[in-house]
């Protein structure tokens, strides 16, 4: 595991590949900036004025963000258009999200109790497709986190990361409609996290400095990785090959000289590929 970039990010997240561009983007959460960065480590900064949680790409060279007042597409100009009626639909607290085999943009949210607003356990999973329409799959949630599909389409791997742990669910991509499988795993320190060719989760464990790599055909924890830094919040693909990995890291609540790595945005070559983000539409 390599440092590819030494930014000090207060919360690492969203990490995804452009393959269109051939570069890697991520969030600097708290910061309210966007790092673009080829995989030698030249970064450019965007500051914007609004917090972003996650990023995904459509079809047609868009940037789609997850932010705490919803989705949206963000312009160059740091200009944003809702995706779906803000008028018919309210997503609040919004966290990771990805676009999913079926075009549409999936995108988890906080509670109002990870928010300490109040006791509400109302996080969510919401999928958005292109003509606007959002859809409630999943409910009752804490702090929806890291999700992912299988290689073959037909499961869905999401986390709410106050309970520790990831379940499978059937995905039905014509529909997009999800069912647990009843099959789970603990994670300790679960968050974002990414899977490979083999149908392997890479998962970031908060507070661990591992990624544990998760099999999920007898749903148990084959190895970890060591991360060169406390706290790894996500990971992704990426590469020409998709045979890059790279990892994020947060700083946040680090003391100073303790973790000096806190924050770096790391990369290694795991012996594996993982698969092409999809695109939105």
């Amino acid at each position: 595991m390599k440092v590819l970039c030494d930014k000090h990010c207060v919360i690492g997240e969203g990490p995804v590949w452009n393959e269109l561009e051939k570069k890697l983007y991520q969030v600097n959460s708290f910061a309210d900036e966007i790092m673009e960065m080829d995989l030698l480590g030249h970064v450019v900064m965007r500051k914007l004025p609004f917090g972003v949680a996650a990023i995904a790409f459509s079809r047609t060279g868009e940037m789609l963000v997850s932010c705490r007042d919803g989705a949206y597409i963000l312009h160059p100009d740091n200009t944003r258009t809702p995706l779906y009626d803000t008028r018919k639909y309210q997503i609040k607290y919004g966290n990771d999200a990805k676009v999913g085999p079926d075009g549409r943009f999936y995108v988890g949210t906080q509670s109002e109790k990870r928010q300490g607003i109040s006791d509400a356990v109302d996080g969510k999973l919401y999928s958005i497709d292109k003509a606007g329409e959002v859809r409630v799959l999943l409910d009752g949630l804490i702090l929806s986190n890291g999700f992912d599909w299988s290689m073959d389409e037909r499961y869905f791997y999401h986390t709410d990361s106050a309970t520790k742990m990831i379940k499978e669910y059937h995905f039905n991509k014509e529909t997009g409609e999800l069912s647990f499988t009843g099959r789970e795993l603990r994670v300790p320190g679960v968050d974002g996290f990414t899977i490979d060719q083999n149908d392997f989760l890479y998962v970031a464990c908060w507070g661990r400095g591992h990624i544990a790599v998760v099999d999920t055909a007898s749903m148990e924890i084959k190895r970890y990785i060591e991360v060169p830094a406390k706290i790894p919040a996500s990971c992704c693909y990426a590469g020409e090959h998709m045979d890059k990995l790279v990892v994020v890291s947060a700083s946040y609540g680090t003391e100073p000289g303790v973790d000096p790595n806190a924050g770096y945005t790391f990369i290694c070559t795991p012996g594996t590929k993982g698969r092409k983000p999809y695109l939105f539409g």
